[in-house]
């Protein structure tokens, strides 16, 4: 089972939490094949990550909140991505610096856009009780500490559904 974590990070939280989404994944599934590839890596030239990106199972994208959306660079990065989503399980995640900045609308984006190009959604929905993350786990500015330890948990709820999907 293989798991792609894609991030943009401009200050270093949004990779941090990749990071920690990534412990979670392998803490569940100690013989998953994860990594964290920021998407200034991820580009055509780069044949070794959009391979991995490729025959990933399950791909997860991340952002920082730019105004209520979104990261540019992510959004031209899905625009211009030279990797297939279609048929893998993908989500989001999102940092911000205020809760009622944005960083839902910024999942809802990466999600809607994901959905697009034939993939797979999950969510982490509500329906796994507490903690509930609806649409992605989101980290604020100043709660890293409760912030990792959400993505920790999305991390291994991801790779439960990975595993219940691809086997």
């Amino acid at each position: 089972m293989k798991i792609a974590i894609c991030y943009f990070s401009a200050t270093g939280r949004t990779k941090a939490m990749a990071e920690a989404i990534a412990a979670g994944i392998l803490e569940q599934e100690p013989g998953c094949e994860v990594r964290c590839l920021s998407i200034t890596d991820v580009t055509k030239e780069n044949t070794e990550a959009v391979e991995f990106v490729n025959n990933a199972d399950g791909v997860l994208v991340g952002t920082p909140d730019y105004y209520a959306g979104e990261a540019w660079q992510i959004k031209q990065w899905l625009d211009v991505c030279p990797c297939k989503m279609a048929g893998k399980l993908c989500g989001a995640f999102a940092t911000a610096n205020f809760a009622v900045g944005g960083p839902v609308v910024a999942v809802e984006h990466i999600l809607t856009h994901l959905m697009v190009q034939g993939a797979m959604v999950y969510s982490g929905g509500g329906a796994y009780g507490q903690p509930f993350i609806h649409l992605g786990p989101v980290c604020l500015r100043d709660q890293e500490t409760e912030g990792a330890a959400l993505m920790k948990i999305f991390g291994q709820r991801f790779a439960q559904q990975v595993k219940k999907v691809f086997g």
